[in-house]
């Protein structure tokens, strides 16, 4: 899986790179950085500190997904509602994913979907690794 350099903001002029973390996600940043998200989603989203945590959000996904691969390749029984809740997770993953390459290709023309998406798709992959179903 590609691993991404996070950009924390250290002060609006100044800005340090690190890599991302290769652990697992700290739930609580990622809580964060989609509080964050969806405040410069509607106040600024073209700025650049919107862009940093673009870049932050992708770090948590990256960081995200593998639990969630993990948990769907746990998954067992065959009643209806265990299908059904591996097709969601299936389902999340996947779109996790597409939002992750959009983000990466610089596919997005809108600056406040983008960070609407990434932080949307953050949300879903953490209830789905922290949840129990």
């Amino acid at each position: 899986m590609v691993r991404e350099q996070t950009v924390t903001a250290m002060t609006s002029e100044e800005r340090e790179f690190r890599p991302a973390q290769t652990g697992p996600a700290d739930l609580a940043e990622v809580d964060n950085a989609i509080r964050r998200a969806e405040v410069l989603a509607v106040a600024d989203p073209s700025s650049l500190l919107a862009d940093e945590v673009a870049v932050e959000l992708c770090g948590h996904l990256t960081r995200l997904l593998d639990p969630a691969e993990a948990r769907l390749a746990r998954f067992s029984g065959s009643s209806l509602a265990a299908q059904r809740a591996r097709d969601v997770l299936a389902g999340s993953i996947r779109h996790a994913q597409a939002v992750y390459e959009d983000q990466q290709a610089a596919a997005f023309t809108n600056p406040a979907a983008r960070l609407y998406l990434l932080a949307g798709a953050c949300r879903v992959l953490k209830n789905a690794t922290t949840l129990s179903w």
